[in-house]
């Protein structure tokens, strides 16, 4: 599922000269200028490298602004509310309501990841009531339709976890290629999708009611991150389940129609779709190529570091030859593509090596055709592991209803390749062994 709004800014020339106002030191202003450069273009790491290295040049609001935002993509919450809180506490009355509102949207998503839905809803009346003419028409719709989720939901708990001593889930492979790992509720037992790039957990209508899920009586707007499709979903919340011998409690799912999460042309439904509210929360998961998934009660530290989020999308930074690029982690795609703007950035190599052709790609809300050139022997670095793919596809056109700053999407031909990968999101970085 696609992020409902985009949290990162559009670098608007007034923008720029706002956050470049009242620095006089032509020093100070190109920096500020080069980080704002950076999170324009959602360059998370180099961000956060360059905001190491500025630091000390650059004045203490600029630092909780680029913080604020590098905080968030980086998983660290409370410290990036902290900034926003104090930016827009002690710069009330000097910051322009379109900078409050993209702190406000900011901290929104840091409430919402953390399962504090009244604070995340009681932001998005801020939003609709005061900065209607503080954001773009486009954006103001997103701010809406998401306020329907925290509206439902602010009375609703937050989301917990119980993970025992030797904690371990089976999983297995489906028919197209997708991991799934069994969700018990009650006396019974589902197959359910393991999917990184799932904002929020999704069910089919007709499994909700097996399970037992409280509806809620909204009806919001969504969008399939790998189609571009739109579609109307309700949503509801599971008292509990299980995920193997580990037990969650009050979660949220969006409940959707039965033919939205069916793919006619392979006669496939995907009925339960477990999300990233859910897999952050055991906070490190070994994967395990013999069908074992493990999540250990204290998760290890590592300097790699190579793990990001935008919005709610996990995205890895990767070395491919030279040049180091961004890529979203996508754990419910059974084979890894590259986006148009991979295409843009290297046309020349790509129409030198590839095929044009036409391929299906399918998701909720069905399948859509698209153009694109494929590729033999693509080769990436990721954490301390290269990988080759023996074929990946090139997308010479934009995903539909997208502005799309990362160039691709990895999948579950590159997790198989190794016995074991390490998912942390608590020192957020992805590493295989």
């Amino acid at each position: 599922m696609k992020p409902l709004y985009s949290l990162s800014l559009t670098c608007y020339p007034l923008l720029l000269t706002l956050l470049l106002a009242g620095c006089h030191h032509p020093a100070s202003m190109q920096k500020t200028a080069a980080l704002q450069s950076l999170l324009d273009n959602k360059e998370y790491f180099k961000l956060r490298t360059a905001l190491a290295l500025y630091e000390d040049s650059i004045s203490e609001d600029k630092s909780r602004w680029f913080h604020a935002f590098a905080d968030n993509a980086f998983n660290r919450n409370a410290a990036s509310t902290d900034n926003i809180r104090a930016l827009l506490k002690e710069d009330a009355s000097t910051l322009p309501d379109s900078l409050k509102a993209r702190l406000l949207m900011l901290e929104e998503d840091n409430e919402f990841k953390t399962f504090q839905y009244a604070r995340a809803a009681a932001i998005h009346k801020d939003l609709i009531d005061h900065y209607r003419h503080a954001v773009d028409s486009s954006t103001y719709a997103d701010i809406k339709n998401t306020a329907i989720i925290t509206g439902a939901l602010a009375a609703e708990p937050a989301q917990e976890v119980v993970i025992p001593t030797g904690a371990s889930i089976p999983w297995k492979k489906d028919r197209i290629g997708l991991m799934e790992i069994p969700l018990g509720a009650g006396d019974s037992v589902y197959q359910a999708i393991f999917d990184t790039r799932a904002n929020i957990s999704s069910i089919s209508e007709t499994y909700a009611k097996k399970l037992g899920i409280k509806l809620l009586n909204v009806s919001y707007t969504e969008g399939s991150g790998a189609t571009g499709n739109e579609f109307k979903v309700s949503l509801g919340l599971a008292d509990s389940f299980r995920l193997g011998n580990i037990l969650f409690r009050h979660v949220v799912f969006q409940v959707m129609p039965d033919t939205v999460l069916y793919l006619a042309p392979i006669d496939f439904h995907l009925n339960i779709i477990v999300g990233y509210p859910v897999i952050a929360q055991l906070k490190e998961i070994h994967i395990f190529r013999n069908g074992v998934m493990t999540i250990p009660i204290h998760p290890s530290g590592s300097n790699l570091n190579n793990l990001a989020l935008d919005g709610l999308d996990p995205v890895v930074s990767c070395e491919i030859g030279t040049d180091t690029l961004c890529f979203k982690f996508d754990t419910g795609a059974s084979s890894s593509d590259l986006y148009d703007n991979y295409f843009s950035k290297y046309r020349t190599e790509v129409t030198r090596r590839g095929k044009a052709t036409t391929i299906k790609v399918g998701g909720a809300g069905g399948v859509t055709e698209n153009k694109v050139y494929e590729i033999d022997a693509f080769t990436l670095t990721i954490g301390s592991k290269t990988v080759t793919l023996p074929k990946v596809s090139v997308h010479m056109d934009p995903i539909p209803n997208s502005t799309e700053k990362f160039y691709g999407n990895l999948g579950q031909d590159i997790v198989v390749q190794f016995p074991e990968m390490i998912l942390n999101f608590e020192s957020m970085y992805l590493d295989f062994k």
